[in-house]
C-alpha cells in the first residue's frame, strides 16, 4: 500500500493485504450485480458499502467491477 501512496510499482498479487482487501472488493461487487435494477434503495446501499464516497445522487449500472472499491469517490449526480 506504501509503495501505491507514492506513485512507485508494486505487486498486489503477493501482500496478504492487499488480497484481502481484494477479496472483500470482489464480494461487496458480487452484492451489487446480484441486485436486480428495481432494487434501487438496496443497490444504492451496496455501491455506499463498496466506494469510498458519493454523493446523495448517483447511479452505477450493473455489471460493476473493481478491485478495492474504498478508493474511488463519485460526486453528486454521477452516473
Amino acid at each position: 500500500k506504501e509503495k501505491a501512496a507514492e506513485g512507485l510499482l508494486y505487486d498486489a498479487n503477493n501482500d496478504p493485504e492487499l488480497l484481502a482487501e481484494m477479496a472483500a472488493g470482489a464480494e461487496k461487487c458480487f452484492v451489487l450485480n446480484s441486485l436486480p435494477p428495481s432494487k434501487a434503495e438496496e443497490r444504492k446501499e451496496a455501491i455506499r458499502n463498496l466506494l469510498g464516497r458519493t454523493g446523495e445522487k448517483f447511479e452505477i449500472r450493473s455489471p460493476f467491477f473493481c478491485d478495492y472499491g474504498y478508493n474511488i469517490e463519485i460526486g453528486e449526480n454521477s452516473s
